[in-house]
């Protein structure tokens, strides 16, 4: 096969791989607080190191993807269970195995026993452990505080990472560190009641991702065509020395 047929092969794998990517972005787009993940392109030289050189054949690959944590808009929603994140921070999420998930998705409710659960009904963590409120109709300060006929009732508690290069996802919203390395609590957390903070993807740039990269990945067929009519010659007229 032609080097350079793999070169082209490796830069369709790429593409596809970068199509996914932003499909999940684009499908995730209404999702409260979910960050998109951020992947590029890089190359590599194969038979670069073998001492020939001359036969060096060029791949494309995407490089590991990283999340992008740049804060979304916040968007007012009503609900008094509602919080968007004014700034750095994750909520603490209790997960069935008793370890916790980081998350910025503030959609929250109560359940049966009312206790302040997340979409998929995991506790909240507040100041003091899980919180347990009267009922849904409360009021929650800018730190957190919640308020219940003007008596606190409890806290909801936001915890920051020194390094978010650490984080990887635990699902589309979760997050948790990846050498388990624990959070430190906010000393100066900043929410909004009744306010969920957008997801980071634009949708506009994301469509015009979408239509290079199906372009760039049209390119890279044509280029297969090309180098396979090109071995079927080849094959017709017999090795060439």
């Amino acid at each position: 096969m032609s080097s350079g047929k793999y070169g082209a092969i490796s830069g369709a794998v790429a593409r596809m791989q970068m199509l996914n990517n932003i499909s999940v972005h684009l499908a995730a787009a209404k999702t409260p607080g979910y960050k998109k993940g951020m992947v590029t392109f890089e190359a590599t030289l194969g038979e670069a190191s073998s001492g020939m050189a001359t036969r060096a054949t060029n791949y494309s690959r995407l490089t590991t993807p990283t999340i992008d944590f740049t804060p979304g808009h916040i968007e007012y929603s009503g609900d008094p269970l509602d919080l968007a994140i004014n700034g750095e921070g994750f909520f603490q999420i209790q997960l069935p195995d008793g370890s916790y998930g980081f998350t910025r998705k503030g959609n929250f409710q109560l359940n049966g026993e009312g206790k302040l659960v997340d979409t998929n009904g995991y506790p909240v963590m507040g100041t003091g452990g899980e919180l347990n409120l009267p009922n849904p109709d409360v009021d929650i300060s800018s730190d957190g505080s919640i308020w219940n006929d003007g008596e606190k009732v409890g806290q909801v508690a936001l915890f920051s990472f020194p390094d978010t290069s650490i984080l990887q996802r635990s699902g589309n919203e979760m997050f948790q560190a990846s050498d388990g390395s624990q959070p430190e609590a906010l000393p100066n957390p900043q929410m909004i009641q009744r306010n969920l903070e957008a997801s980071n993807i634009d949708m506009m740039k994301s469509m015009v991702k979408m239509t290079t990269n199906l372009r760039a990945f049209e390119a890279t067929q044509k280029a297969l065509k090309i180098y396979s009519d090109m071995d079927g010659k080849a094959a017709e007229l017999g090795l060439v020395q």
